[in-house]
């Protein structure tokens, strides 16, 4: 016991902020999680709060104290101690949440937000490289902002908001098909769209796509161009009186209300 707790001394002597590239980590994210890619990575992986990952060490010589530690800006620390064949420590942290492999000395994270750091696994004679865990929250369903309805001829934006996350890029779909630019229909930093000059034809659902590296959402919005022009249209109608052509007048239709000649 005396052994493994002058080992352990040791270990917290040596330096944890040493930059030295070492073997490399490897990482996934485990499933069922839908907001995160599942396929393996080294040198750094993108996932999900609420996420689970698996970090793999790489065989390193026999060792008799084994920790997990992380680094976020001048912030370091150790997530848990390992003695091999006796207790293993969890950083309060960290507890409820991590399940470390006495077997591999693989160790499984559910992620909550504040985990986007660096990650490395050391022994007393050798460590890994530093690991990036990037935590990135996922996109809810954004917002449009707009005016439902324009005049012919007028001009009107749909602004996209996401409303949760960060979004990395938005595109815009008009009745499912993905919307070009054009002489009057700009986008004015992705998220907002600008129509000048709106004609019948801009009518109809608009979509706004937003993505990152862990999601994609989108939500639509029902525009609709109104005819501006107000017809008058002329009629020209027979009075008839006891079968005989009694006189002629036109009725119209203006703006307030309709005028006519009537028949004598």
């Amino acid at each position: 016991m005396l052994r493994v707790l002058f080992l352990f001394l040791l270990l917290l002597l040596a330096s944890p902020g040493s930059s030295a590239a070492g073997p490399a980590i490897t990482a996934r994210t485990l499933s069922p999680c839908y907001s995160a890619d599942l396929r393996p990575a080294q040198g750094g992986l993108v996932s999900a709060p609420g996420c689970t990952v698996l970090l793999v060490p790489p065989p390193l010589q026999t060792a008799q104290v084994v920790l997990w530690e992380y680094r976020s800006g001048p912030e370091e620390g150790t997530i848990l101690t390992h003695a091999v064949d006796g207790p293993t420590n969890t950083s309060r942290p960290y507890q409820n949440r991590t399940l470390f492999n006495q077997t591999d000395f693989s160790l499984r994270l559910l992620l909550a937000r504040g985990d986007g750091r660096l990650y490395r696994f050391r022994t007393e004679a050798e460590a890994t490289g530093w690991f990036q865990l990037r935590v990135v929250e996922p996109l809810s369903q954004p917002e449009i902002l707009g005016n439902s309805s324009v005049k012919a001829g007028g001009s009107t934006q749909l602004v996209c908001n996401a409303v949760e996350g960060q979004a990395d890029s938005y595109w815009w779909k008009k009745n499912g098909e993905v919307l070009l630019g054009s002489e009057h229909i700009q986008f004015v930093g992705n998220s907002t769209l600008s129509i000048a000059g709106a004609s019948i034809n801009d009518s109809g659902h608009y979509a706004c796509v937003v993505s990152n590296q862990v999601s994609q959402n989108e939500t639509s919005f029902l525009l609709h161009v109104q005819n501006a022009a107000n017809v008058v249209l002329p009629m020209i109608l027979a009075c008839v009186a006891l079968g005989s052509l009694a006189g002629v007048f036109v009725w119209c239709r203006g703006r307030d209300r309709p005028c006519h000649n009537p028949c004598r």
